[in-house]
């Protein structure tokens, strides 16, 4: 029963970026890179998540920092849900 509960998580995250309802108002990129890592059960590469994110243009970059890792901090994102809508009717494929 937990594996079919994985699987389907698996499946609902190629298709719908679930960390919209996963994680606080108010994230980094990292930590929406660990969530994913978490569904998948392995690990993935940095720089090619944080282009493909990016690329899906779904999160607006705020002033905001989250210092809690570092000096210099990691700027905080918001998922753009009007955004996200648009790309959920166009059939979008999340698979990173």
């Amino acid at each position: 029963m937990v594996n079919d509960a994985i699987n389907e998580l698996k499946i609902k995250a190629k298709h719908q970026p679930i960390g919209f309802n996963l994680l606080p108002e108010y994230f980094t990129i990292p930590e929406l890179q660990s969530l994913y890592e978490t569904i998948y059960q392995r690990s993935l590469d940095t720089r090619n998540f944080r282009k493909k994110i990016l690329s899906l243009d779904v999160l607006t970059k705020t002033d905001k920092k989250d210092k809690s890792g570092s000096k210099k901090g990691a700027f905080l994102y918001s998922f753009n849900k009007e955004k996200i809508d648009i790309l959920i009717k166009k059939g979008l494929n999340f698979e990173v």
